[in-house]
Order: structure tokens, then sequence, then C-alpha cells
């Protein structure tokens, strides 16, 4: 099969043919997840705009959905806020999943959602049951995200540590942490994921503590910390876009590594995780939506943009909104081809009876 095809087109033949598809996939956790809708507020026209989140409302996700909710009525010239309803999930599975086999695809509903659910996919999480390059982005978000350890990256480290291996810190094996697992991985270090890390503090006391060796920030909040964390002695390994003050780069790292380049289609996975894992929020609309609608959709979300509230929010937050042409193409970057996704559920596949006899 050619490269160029993508995971829709392929699909899309197999549906065709009549053909179905059933993959294996590694679970996660908190795979026993439930659902639970929770409007803040609702309207006397069922047919106006609404937010599905996924995830709570005490949540990154939640607050943002909150301000999109008061600008969207604001933008609309409505006098109460957009309804918006909750679900529960760390990762935002839940809520992708309910959106898409569950809500009408009308385009009235939008997702907000962020980069987690769509890592879990690529990953080929059994709790999938979303197609989301059957979504139409309307924005995303992008904050950056950096990998730090109890010592440096250079060149010698990949022999240092031949027999050896690096811990890391994750949420789960397939979460937002799975960049930095693979990034080790291309650069041939050994690593072992220590799972369970769900906050922060937690996860830095043990990075301290020599209990994991290697931890990845991706909130504002812990960004904001690597001057301190560098005081400490802790290390920047490296960061996972091209634009963050602290470096050096994933990719010019890999790039030193010119005998190692023997998975360039892996590092294409890697980089769609990566930009992945550093979409901090995102609106998605149905395949379904009528032109119309979703030309509606983005003249309003070109006009909340402008809105001071979201301005200082993005700004607090450190991520850059991106409405279309531009978050089309981030979307276009993060559903790679199905032979990246293949290559990459390939390795996890590979990588978890190791992990496992750890």
């Amino acid at each position: 099969m050619p490269s160029s095809v993508t995971k829709r087109q392929f699909l899309r033949l197999l549906s065709l043919a009549g053909a179905s598809i059933t993959t294996g996939a590694l679970s996660a956790a908190h795979a026993d997840e439930t659902l639970a809708i929770k409007p803040i507020q609702t309207r006397k026209d069922d047919e106006d705009f609404s937010f599905l989140v996924g995830g709570p409302e005490k949540s990154a996700l939640g607050e943002w959905a909150t301000q999109f909710s008061s600008s969207f009525a604001t933008s609309l010239q409505e006098t109460a806020p957009l309804p918006v309803k909750y679900t529960t999930g760390y990762d935002g599975v839940t809520g992708a999943n309910l959106f898409d086999t569950r809500t009408s695809p009308d385009g009235n509903t939008a997702l907000v959602t962020s980069g987690s659910a769509f890592i879990a996919s690529m990953a080929g999480d059994k709790r999938v049951h979303f197609d989301c390059e059957r979504w139409i982005p309307i924005l995303t978000g992008l904050s950056p995200s950096v990998t730090i350890a109890r010592q440096p990256f250079h060149n010698s480290i990949p022999d240092l540590l031949k027999n050896r291996s690096m811990k890391v810190a994750v949420t789960s094996v397939i979460g937002r942490e799975l960049p930095t697992l693979l990034g080790i991985e291309l650069l041939k270090i050994n690593t072992i994921p220590v799972d369970g890390f769900t906050d922060y503090p937690t996860a830095i006391n043990a990075l301290k503590k020599g209990d994991v060796d290697a931890l990845q920030l991706s909130t504002h909040e812990s960004v904001a910390q690597i001057p301190e964390l560098l005081k400490d002695g802790l290390h920047v390994f490296f960061s996972l876009d091209n634009s963050t003050t602290y470096g050096p780069r994933f990719s010019d790292l890999y790039n030193q590594f010119r005998h190692y380049k023997t998975a360039n289609t892996l590092f294409d996975a890697w980089n769609a995780i990566a930009l992945a894992s550093r979409m901090s929020v995102a609106i998605m609309l149905p395949m379904l939506t009528p032109s119309a609608l979703v030309s509606k959709w983005k003249l309003h979300t070109s006009k909340i943009l402008q809105d001071s509230s979201i301005i200082n929010m993005a700004k607090q937050n450190d991520t850059t909104l991106q409405e279309n042409p531009v978050c089309n193409d981030t979307m276009s970057k993060i559903c790679p081809s199905i032979i990246t996704t293949m290559a990459l559920q390939r390795w996890l596949s590979a990588k978890s009876s190791k992990w496992s006899n750890n």
C-alpha cells in the first residue's frame, strides 16, 4: 500500500468492499470510565449551538468550555451561555466516544477535546470507538511541552546506558507522555514506564528523589517551573516543539544520529503524537455538519478569538489558539497515514511485553 494512502481512505475502501477490520490494542488505565453528563445551563431552542466536553467541569478542558460558552453566546448575541455537557475521564476518550456514536451529527453540538484522545486513537486503545478523521476542526490550541531529566542528554548517553534503562514517569503507557517514551527509545535508550503519576507534585518529587529518571511537563504551571527546576539540578532533556525557549529540540537530537535512522516511520509517528500531546484544547464538528453551519461556527470562532477573555485565558495558559486554515494543517499532522499508525502500534506491542517483565 503506498504511504500516501490515509487512514480515512483505507477504511473507506474496506467499507466499500463490505469488509471489517479488527485490530489488537493495548488497554489504558481507567478503562472502566463511566459517562456522567451535567448540563450547566439550558435554553429553549434545542437547535442552537452547544458543547460536549471531553472531561469533567473542574478540569482544564472544563474551564475552556465555560469560557467558550460565554464568548460564543456574546458573539451570537444570546442572553445566556451556550449549553455545556461534561463527561468523565482524564483523557477525553469517553467524551469522544459519545460525540462520535451517540450525538446527532447535525453540527449543532461541538466537541471540546484535547490531544490525549488522539494519542489514544493512534496507540490503538481498545476503549476507542470514535474516528477522529471524521471530525471537522474549528479551533486548536497548542502549548509548550518539555521533557526534563536528572541528567542532560549528550551523544555518549546511548552507549553509557547500553545495558540500563531510563525510568519515565507517565500517567499511563499510552497517555500524554507517550512522545517522551518513544522519543527516548528513538535515541537508542531503553525505557521503563512508571505509571500512575497523575499530578505534578508527586511526579516532580519522584524525579528529585531518583525514583524516576525523566518526566514530561505538559501543563503551563509545570513548564513555568522549569527555571526553578534547573536551579535544583535537573536538566531539560528535550523539548517537543520547535518554538520553546527550552532546548534542545528532540528533532535536532534525532537528526544528529544519522546511523540510527532505520525507523523513519516511527519518527513520523513521534511527530504526530508529540503534536497531539501539545494540543491542550480543540473544538471539533461532525463530518456531516452542513457547510452553512460549518461556516457559521468558523465565523463566530474568528469573533471569539478577538474576545479579551479568550485572549487573556490563552495568555495565562501559554496557549496559541489556531483557527482555519492553520488548525486544519495541525489536524492533518495529528491524523497520520495508517502505515504510520500501524508502525506505532506494532512498536507498542513489541515494547509492552518487555515493559511487563520489569
